[in-house]
């Protein structure tokens, strides 16, 4: 057993108890553990609660400068963190996300690109990426929504992760013109992600 699957035994029930995590839409989760998971993005602690909730071990981009930290950084990557330079095209992390995935295993992305805390992600923009990748890889897409009140978390406040049904490479193929316009493509997942949203958002609500 890994170091990741040995501290997801120990620590995912804490870090669902901490931030009272529903999850909702598990029989959504593929059986395969090969999929990029798409997930809007409103705090830090968003991998972890993404990982503390789903059966398989997604690895996941971190900005390098949080790699660098000491026993922070190890730690990370031993939770299958790799770094992601967020101020250049960085094609190597493109690269090793690719990888990944044709490897089977599945990767936690956030196409927004940075946190939007308190906002509700319907209004917010996001990146091509997410499309780019599920073309490269011939993946299909998990879509996740994470929601709590005035989409802010905090500990002890109900979060609720959403797992949507799975978007298979054929409809982001359509949605992105044969995989020529990611922007599109990236558009189209972003929205099966907000449609998971009640029609009186959560971010409401406690």
């Amino acid at each position: 057993m890994s170091f990741y699957s040995k501290a997801k035994v120990v620590c995912a029930g804490i870090i669902r108890c901490l931030f009272r995590v529903r999850i909702e839409g598990r029989e959504n989760e593929p059986e395969d553990g090969t999929f990029l998971i798409c997930s809007n993005h409103i705090s830090d602690a968003d991998p972890f609660l993404i990982g503390a909730s789903l059966r398989h071990n997604p690895h996941f981009l971190a900005k390098k400068e949080l790699l660098a930290v000491p026993v922070i950084g190890r730690l990370l990557a031993a939770l299958g963190a790799y770094p992601l330079d967020r101020g250049a095209a960085d094609i190597a992390a493109l690269k090793k996300t690719v990888a990944l995935l044709k490897e089977g295993q599945s990767v936690v992305m956030f196409p927004q690109g940075k946190r939007c805390r308190g906002e509700n992600p319907a209004q917010t923009e996001v990146k091509a990426g997410c499309s780019l990748l599920a073309v490269k890889a011939g993946t299909p897409v998990l879509p996740i929504l994470l929601s709590a009140k005035d989409f802010r978390v905090r500990l002890f406040r109900r979060v609720t992760l959403k797992i949507g049904k799975p978007v298979p490479l054929e409809e982001i193929l359509a949605a992105s013109n044969g995989g020529t316009d990611h922007r599109a493509g990236a558009a189209f997942l972003f929205k099966r992600i907000t449609e998971l949203m009640p029609p009186e958002s959560e971010g409401k609500k406690e």
